[in-house]
Formats: structure tokens, sequence, C-alpha cells
């Protein structure tokens, strides 16, 4: 079993990123999403779940801005870029209580590693033409900056590694 904690984007960045998705076909392992953290030291027997719950229902609601598309590395991923303080310090909150090895963090780009971003595609899947296809389908919509509250954060899980994360658990932040 797999697990992330991560913030679905407001439905009209949503439904934007899943109409690009379809029309080139994407078939990702998960929905839009910006995770907030990654699997490593997310073990299977959930011990660290009550911790977690702890530090993401005592945070303060935010605010999240998407920006234009980007690529990482060699246009290997076309993203949506994500800025927020705050869920970089939320990032690092829950990194720490996981007591994080370095390997782990450098693994799962963690810490200072970490950028978030909401996954259009991934390059494996496509080729280069395509993937620059959608980034010009997607740009229009994300030219200027947008802006949404957060009050949510999930818990995404996946049996195996042919399954779709599925959201298991919604955990309120402080408002």
């Amino acid at each position: 079993m797999e697990f992330f904690f991560g913030i679905v984007p407001e439905t009209d960045i949503y439904e934007k990123v899943m109409s690009v998705r379809e029309k080139y076909c994407v078939r990702n392992g998960s929905d839009p999403h910006i995770t907030v953290k990654a699997s490593c030291g997310l073990s299977e027997d959930m011990s660290w779940l009550s911790k977690c719950r702890k530090i993401i229902s005592e945070f303060e609601s935010f605010q999240i801005t998407v920006g234009a598309p980007k690529y990482f590395g060699d246009r290997d991923v076309l993203y949506l870029d994500v800025q927020s303080e705050e869920l970089i310090e939320l990032h690092k909150r829950l990194v720490a209580v996981l007591e994080a090895s370095e390997e782990s963090i450098n693994r799962c780009f963690e810490l200072e590693l970490y950028k978030p971003h909401i996954t259009v595609a991934r390059k494996s899947r496509l080729s280069e033409a395509t993937i620059e296809e959608m980034r010009k389908d997607i740009l229009p919509d994300f030219k200027k900056n947008r802006t949404f509250s957060v009050s949510t954060v999930s818990l995404f899980y996946r049996a195996n590694k042919n399954e779709k994360y599925r959201r298991k658990e919604d955990i309120k932040i402080s408002m």
C-alpha cells in the first residue's frame, strides 16, 4: 500500500487539467493534485497518521497560487507552477515528524528539493511533440496566476502501482 498527502485544486483548475489530459488520452496514476508529503516514510502500518493528522488539523488555512505551465528536466514532466510559503512550511512539518533519512529526503524530493506543482503529463507516456501541444493548449488558461484557499489536505492511497490513487481521508485545516 502506498500513501501520500495532497491538496486537490479548486474545481476550475482541476477540470482544466483533466480536460487537457482527456484530449490527449493521458492516463495518470492520480487525478490533479498538489503533493504536500510524498510516500517516503508513510508505512503500511499507518503509525504516522495520528501525528500527521494533528499537524494538518492545527495548521491555519492558507492560499495557493497556480501559475503557468513549466517543465521539469528535459521536458520530462509538464506541470503547473505552484507558489505558497505556507504550503512549504506544512510540507517541512510533515517531513520533520516522520524523521526522514537523508536518502529518503533525496529520493522523494523533500525539504529543499520540494517543488510544489500540479502534474499535467509525463513525457515517458507521450512524445515530445504531444507534451508541447498540451503545454500550448493549457497555457491560455494559466497565463494569469490563479489563487485559491486551502481548507483540506487529503490522504491518498493505492494498493499497488497498477491502481490509480484514491482519497482515503480528508483532514480539515484550522480556520
